[in-house]
């Protein structure tokens, strides 16, 4: 692993989050649930293993979205600030304190993509999430 760490925080600074190490991928994604709790036409998720990161600042309040996943957000701000898996832990690309030195990787869920997101890069896409 290397020696980078990635700092992410929310809108009011209550929760702070370090990630070690490259991210394994970054992601858009057109999924229903990212549009409703972001109130916005998609996500951009950046997916590190668990094990990497870590919170330095606050408790993240957390909410079972569904089977496999909880969203994670501050309950001062409302910011969201996670998804928790098994294996990850996704930070939204917006919390970062260097968001511009992550390289997205790809689209998922795309059937999903409002109307007015054009889906006109050279980035795979793929119509669900990928499988394991």
């Amino acid at each position: 692993m290397n020696d980078v760490v990635h700092k992410a925080s929310c809108l009011c600074g209550d929760i702070e989050i370090e990630a070690k190490g490259s991210p394994n991928y970054a992601e858009y994604c057109h999924c229903i649930m990212c549009q409703k709790s972001s109130g916005s036409s998609f996500m951009v998720w950046v997916i590190f293993d668990k094990e990497n990161v870590r919170v330095t600042k606050g408790t993240i309040t957390k909410y079972q979205s569904s089977k496999n996943l909880q969203r994670g957000f501050c309950k001062k701000c409302g910011s969201n600030v996670s998804i928790h898996t098994d294996k990850c832990f996704d930070i939204p690309i917006g919390a970062l304190e260097k968001p511009n030195e992550i390289k997205i990787t790809r689209h998922i869920w795309t059937h999903r993509a409002l109307n007015h997101v054009s889906l006109d890069d050279d980035l795979p896409k793929y119509n669900d999430d990928i499988p394991d």
